[in-house]
């Protein structure tokens, strides 16, 4: 029974972190690969079902294994939706190693605009432990969320946190540093090459008050 049990833990962990995760450019996956992941998806959510109260610790090698999983269904998952997705208006680049007190109103500020608050990867490469923070999270604000997309920092050369881009068109404008998101979209205003974005993000803003 372990094995079964340890074979659909690794499976089930894989595809449900790639869910949450976009990766680097990786090989398109077939439309058969792609319809195996979806029912490997719908048969995840019974396993998940079955395991609530229980506590598995996997090996160091099939923790390893699971790893390898999640980046390979990840990465083939981010060229499917890439290609689709429109640019965003704007991205708040965060980190969950910024301190509770200040990440909360931060994503809380991100929100009031409209702009997605984007994390690189999983914290530490851990699945369990970035979902067990953002549970956390969730507790103090309970519409806190993120998106994970590391191709989006590659695209906008995001070296820092937390940072602000405001795009239009082929152009964008970095803004670094923990100011309001406000005060960064004022500063894109009167000096970005994206000012005319910026005025739409703050009217919208101003709108649903």
């Amino acid at each position: 029974m372990k094995q079964p049990l340890i074979s659909a833990l690794l499976a089930g962990a894989a595809l449900l972190c790639a869910e949450m995760a976009n990766a680097a450019e990786q090989p398109v996956v077939s439309g058969n690969d792609m319809a195996y992941m979806k029912q490997q998806q719908h048969d995840l959510e019974l396993f998940k079902s079955q395991l609530k109260g229980m506590n598995i610790t996997l090996p160091d090698a099939q923790q390893e294994r699971v790893s390898q999983l999640q980046n390979e269904i990840a990465a083939s998952q981010a060229d499917q939706n890439s290609a689709a997705r429109p640019a965003p208006r704007a991205v708040y680049f965060v980190s969950l190693g910024i301190p509770e007190e200040g990440l909360l109103p931060m994503l809380a500020d991100a929100r009031r605009f409209g702009i997605p608050a984007t994390l690189r990867g999983l914290l530490n490469n851990d699945f369990r432990q970035t979902a067990e923070t953002m549970f956390e999270l969730s507790k103090k604000d309970k519409q806190a969320g993120v998106q994970i997309d590391p191709t989006l920092y590659e695209k906008y050369n995001i070296r820092a946190v937390p940072a602000l881009v405001v795009t239009c068109g082929s152009q964008s404008d970095v803004i670094y540093g923990s100011l309001p998101v406000k005060q960064a979209l004022e500063e894109v205003k009167q000096r970005g090459d994206c000012g005319s974005t910026a005025v739409q993000l703050l009217q919208d803003a101003e709108g649903t008050k």
